[in-house]
């Protein structure tokens, strides 16, 4: 048991700056996309793996986090409904961004490096924001053909995490 352990059981809902949750939270909202886009089982139940895994271990830290609880029992619930025997297939049509491991660490550190810098703590952020940088670049490279709400992010977001990492590195 740690010093700090309770205040983390008294978090049932919302955002944590951890980056466990903020993955967890990326492969959530892609198992969401998927399931609205209605890409191939045999596709889907490769995102199975990322929510339920992410969300045990979340689930250490935060035990009491309700929306941690839900992504874990929705996942769950739909890898018990994909058929066993559903055919290889690929995501189709317009999903390359949820594929794309570049935009996926650029997000999770963004959102990481922007709760990091809420709580001054100088030192994760400019680290987070740093790593965001990076990886929000590269996927800069290749998202013309994204959909148009993931540009604008990128676009925004890279400029936004240029001046925290340069702000957070001046407060450390």
């Amino acid at each position: 048991m740690g010093l700090y352990d309770d205040d983390n059981a008294a978090i049932t809902s919302g955002d944590v700056a951890d980056v466990m949750y903020w993955q967890t939270k990326f492969a959530h909202l892609k198992l969401e996309a998927a399931l609205k886009s209605r890409q191939p089982e045999h596709a889907i139940r490769g995102i199975i793996p990322s929510v339920v895994n992410g969300a045990a271990d979340v689930l250490k830290t935060f035990p009491n986090h309700t929306d941690v609880k839900a992504w874990n029992d929705k996942a769950k619930m739909i890898d018990g409904k994909i058929d066993p025997n559903a055919a290889p297939a690929e995501f189709k049509g317009d999903f390359a961004h949820w594929k794309d491991y570049a935009y996926e660490a650029g997000w999770r550190h963004y959102h990481v490096a922007k709760m990091a810098a809420d709580k001054l703590d100088w030192s994760v952020a400019a680290g987070h924001a740093s790593d965001a940088v990076t990886q929000l670049t590269r996927a800069r490279d290749r998202m013309p053909a994204w959909p148009a709400d993931v540009q604008q992010f990128v676009t925004q977001a890279l400029p936004e995490m240029e001046k925290l990492r340069d702000d957070a590195k001046a407060k450390r």
